[in-house]
């Protein structure tokens, strides 16, 4: 019998309870007189990250869309999800094609679908080392965020 890894519940129970961690540490240890330069920092630099992996996924999204029409039905909900991940970040998509031409798209439905679950994953794993630099807000959105993209990569097949 094939392990599937951990429920979506629990993978949502733990990155919730880390990010009450987060933010109940960051609590008791400020003044309450809001985050200094040194937080908005971390909290901007964390936030550009985010919303650069939310569009690089929405780009490779569109790319293997493109390539694999059929699949429009299946990845379509989740390229959404991710586009209302970078909203909840406060960004939005650029208007201005990248400059650098696409990555190739796999030569499979399958291994595109592979490569998609892998990204989210890297996607999920980088917002979760960001989390401990970040203020408790930006910590919640973040661990969301990361929770959903774990989720998106088992539904969509990731091995890890």
């Amino acid at each position: 019998m094939h392990d599937a890894g951990p429920s979506r519940r629990t993978v949502l129970a733990g990155l919730g309870a880390l990010a009450l961690g987060l933010g109940a540490a960051a609590c008791d240890s400020g003044g309450g007189s809001g985050p200094g330069p040194d937080q908005r920092k971390a909290d901007d630099q964390a936030r550009v990250r985010a919303r650069a992996a939310a569009v690089a996924l929405l780009d490779r999204y569109d790319a293997v869309i493109a390539a694999y029409p059929a699949l429009a039905g299946r990845l379509r909900p989740y390229s959404d999800e991710v586009g209302r991940h970078l909203a909840a970040l406060g960004g939005t998509r650029p208007t201005v094609p990248p400059s650098a031409p696409p990555e190739p798209v796999p030569a499979t439905e399958q291994a595109a679908v592979a490569d998609l679950a892998a990204r989210e994953q890297r996607a999920a794993d980088d917002r979760i080392a960001d989390l401990p630099a970040v203020g408790p807000q930006l910590a919640r959105t973040i661990a969301s965020i990361s929770a959903s993209q774990t989720v998106h990569a088992r539904s969509l097949g990731s091995p890890s």
